[in-house]
């Protein structure tokens, strides 16, 4: 039953609203998004500065007023064919062959010390000392400016009179030795090795004299025994 009361239009507008549902209201529209920082400019150079010279474009090579390139230049390997030759076949013990690559050096090459020297080696690890000095007094005769040769060269002449017990010319060698290697501290030698080789080989000078005397004195024994002997028995 209506009420007999009547109801202003604003208070039922009022009513509306209150009794209807929350209606979403649309989000608010998103900021406009800010317009990116202009970059800075580029650091001026030698060449853009103001007040600054252009630089002269780069040359190409070849072009009319081009500096030329340097030559390139290769020197000679210190190791020719034959000698890594030789070098291969003394390292598989085959010394002939090592020899015969090393006198084909030294056939090209009679002056380079280095043929000389490994041919010595090849011949003193065949056993062959007399040809080993010889071909070693070649290798000091033309190693005249490659200081570091010439000390390989003094350091095995004078070990080899040590191996063969020649006792006064390996003393006079090692000093040859110790000499240049002081006098060239550049070329790789070992002074103090020929100082304890002389010592070694002064000591051992000392023992076969002292071994000499002794012998003769038993010699002597050994005679004078005999003559007593003898006359006894007359």
């Amino acid at each position: 039953m209506w009420s007999s009361k009547r109801t202003s239009p604003a208070s039922f507008v009022a009513a509306l609203f209150i009794a209807a549902p929350a209606v979403a209201q649309p989000p608010p529209p998103a900021p406009p998004a800010a317009a990116p920082a202009p970059a800075a400019p580029a650091p001026a150079t030698a060449a853009t500065a103001p007040g600054a010279t252009p630089a002269a474009p780069a040359a190409t090579p070849g072009a009319p007023g081009a500096p030329a390139a340097p030559p390139v230049t290769k020197g000679p390997s210190p190791y020719s064919e034959l000698v890594q030759k030789g070098d291969r076949a003394a390292v598989a013990r085959d010394f002939d062959g090592a020899i015969f690559a090393y006198r084909q050096e030294i056939e090209k090459n009679p002056n380079d010390p280095l043929a000389h020297y490994r041919l010595g080696e090849a011949q003193l690890a065949k056993g062959d000392t007399n040809e080993a000095e010889l071909s070693w007094q070649q290798a000091l005769r033309f190693a005249t400016t490659d200081q570091t040769m010439r000390s390989r060269v003094l350091f095995v002449l004078a070990d080899l009179k040590e191996r063969l017990k020649m006792n006064d010319e390996a003393v006079a060698r090692w000093k040859e030795y110790q000499a240049h290697a002081l006098a060239q501290p550049a070329a790789k030698s070992y002074p103090a090795t020929a100082a304890d080789r002389i010592k070694r080989a002064e000591e051992w000078k000392k023992i076969v004299a002292d071994s000499a005397e002794v012998k003769a004195r038993i010699e002597k024994r050994i005679k004078e025994a005999d003559e007593s002997m003898k006359k006894s028995s007359k």
